[in-house]
């Protein structure tokens, strides 16, 4: 693997990272463009083209030699074009375009196979209640086991959808005559009407997440009083409010891009005056803040491909100089920096699709002149490294069944990350050096806080 370390600024770094091309799939300028990055079974899976298999499903344990083509669904040099990939019960699922179009199914032990039929013109699946829920002409429809149902409803559902308590929120018409979208839900038994946001015309909700942090789902929509602004729900009316007017008057915001990291909720918006920068949410208007105005002036720094690593936020973002770089946040604007030059000095330089997997982040980017848009790896220093041997072991068992102890301090708090370096828990108190996990089998790493302030930080197994 070709390595290319780059100087970095050191007043503001802690430690030294570095990027390198980690495998050319299209040798020489033919573009792969990898895109629709998914982690499963200790992997990172996605798309890309290659000139013997065209745009087929990859994957990469972080090696050039581990980074390979999965399935070549549409065999020979035509594409399947895979997309729209879910985790569900230990399988990867996708959908292909070209080629036998459908839903598939993938695991190492059986490779691909069909999921279902009837889903190849099926729009913005999402898993949500241990089902697939999709819309295909106008009707919301979802897949359970291999069977698809049809939702039977008047309401025209032609809109995004996001998930919250059991209910899925979507945009939708009253009926085919009508191309008002307002907010509508699905409760397990019917379509109905949630929320009118614009009487006047469509306030066309998109851009739906779901925080499990708030148990809220954000959204993007259109009033008449504030444009296209900052909205949520709890998947009932009275919790169906608008957080913020980022950008006052009725001009839009256009929040999109979210998040979460580090306690949390982050998107992008345009308050007026600033440009498109980065924002961060709690759920309440007054915690609701540009974090940093990062290309100063009205001038966007358009901050993208947000991931999360050990509770930090890393993004790509302008900063008006014309390089390519990469940023990290804590959620300050002190905090928010730039941690990484990506490209020296080219000129033509395209930055595509980030992912956090393993510690590290996986870029689709094109840097030079010779290669063009392939797989690039950013080494990070993080919770993931060999620095974890350094620590003092405080928590036992381990391997463990969710019961864990610790000994030697009075630990008080503990954060927990999965494998990926995602948060799931954070500081959750601790009452007689005991606690329980109610997580998954894997392994997470587990960063404790002590009584006098010590920090340390145990790799464990749940089985």
């Amino acid at each position: 693997m070709k390595k290319i370390i780059f100087t970095l600024l050191a007043a503001n770094l802690v430690s030294a990272q570095s990027i390198s091309l980690l495998k050319d799939i299209n040798p020489g300028a033919q573009p792969s463009t990898p895109s629709g990055f998914t982690n499963f079974n200790n992997k990172l899976y996605f798309i890309a083209t290659s000139a013997e298999s065209g745009m087929e499903l990859w994957s990469t344990d972080g090696t050039e030699a581990g980074t390979k083509l999965t399935a070549d669904i549409n065999p020979g040099t035509g594409s399947s074009i895979p997309g729209n990939m879910l985790v569900k019960d230990g399988k990867l699922y996708l959908q292909t375009l070209l080629g036998n179009a459908g839903f598939y199914s993938y695991t190492e032990e059986e490779g691909i196979k069909p999921a279902a039929s009837g889903m190849s013109s099926a729009a913005n699946i999402i898993l949500a209640n241990n089902k697939f829920f999709f819309r295909i002409n106008g009707k919301l429809s979802y897949l359970e086991g291999s069977v698809v149902t049809q939702v039977d409803t008047p309401v025209v559902v032609s809109g995004q959808m996001g998930p919250v308590n059991g209910k899925i929120v979507t945009g939708g018409s009253a009926n085919s005559t009508s191309n008002n979208l307002q907010l509508y839900v699905y409760d397990g038994a019917a379509v109905s009407l949630l929320k009118t946001i614009n009487p006047n015309t469509t306030s066309n909700p998109q851009n739906f997440f779901y925080s499990g942090l708030f148990n809220t789902l954000f959204f993007t929509a259109g009033s008449p009083s504030a444009g296209f602004e900052l909205w949520k729900t709890d998947g009932t009316e009275s919790g169906t409010v608008q957080v913020k007017n980022i950008n006052p008057g009725t001009s839009n915001s256009f929040p999109g891009n979210f998040r979460e990291a580090g306690g949390k909720v982050f998107f992008t918006a345009n308050n007026g005056t600033s440009g498109v920068e980065m924002w961060s949410t709690d759920g309440t208007e007054e915690n609701t803040k540009m974090v940093k105005d990062i290309n100063p002036g009205s001038q966007s720094s358009n901050p993208n491909s947000l991931c999360e690593v050990n509770g930090k936020l890393y993004f790509l973002a302008a900063d008006g100089s014309g390089e390519a770089r990469l940023w990290e946040s804590d959620g300050t604007e002190n905090g928010t920096r730039m941690t990484l030059e990506l490209k020296p000095g080219y000129a033509n330089f395209v930055l595509g699709k980030m992912e956090a997997y393993n510690g590290n982040l996986y870029l689709s980017a094109k840097l030079n002149v010779a290669n063009g848009q392939e797989l690039y790896k950013i080494e990070l220093p993080n919770l993931a490294t060999s620095d974890l041997a350094k620590k003092n072991a405080v928590v036992y068992p381990i391997p463990t069944r969710g019961d864990i102890f610790f000994r030697g301090r009075e630990v008080l708090t503990y954060d927990l990350y999965d494998s990926n370096g995602r948060l799931i828990n954070k500081n959750v108190k601790i009452n007689d050096n005991k606690a329980q996990l109610s997580v998954p089998e894997g392994n997470y790493i587990i960063v404790t806080k002590s009584k006098q302030g010590i920090v340390d930080t145990n790799k464990i197994i749940v089985q």
